[in-house]
């Protein structure tokens, strides 16, 4: 979470008045509404760190941060409500 913390810090300071609305931007992409391409995803988090992975992290940490609460993550992230349900079932599964 601190490292994602630094990135949009740095994007905000780096790129105060982007409209692009994708989470990774870079000089190139700062000024245009495109998405970085999967090289510089690859070169920069490196190739454990898919999109995917990235995204249900952010699902399983909202989880979290609502007390399970799925219609907040259904609301948030446009899930199903069977999908926002397997993402707040977690909190019974941890330690």
């Amino acid at each position: 979470m601190e490292r994602l913390t630094a990135y949009l810090e740095h994007r905000s300071q780096r790129w105060p008045a982007t409209t692009n609305p994708h989470l990774f931007i870079h000089f190139r992409t700062a000024t245009s509404d495109r998405p970085v391409g999967t090289l510089w995803i690859n070169r920069t988090l490196g190739p454990a760190l898919t999109p995917r992975r990235l995204r249900e992290d952010r699902y399983l940490d909202e989880a979290h941060a609502t007390a399970g609460d799925a219609k907040a993550l259904t609301c948030l992230f446009d899930l199903s409500t069977k999908a926002a349900q397997r993402y707040t079932r977690t909190l019974w599964h941890s330690p």
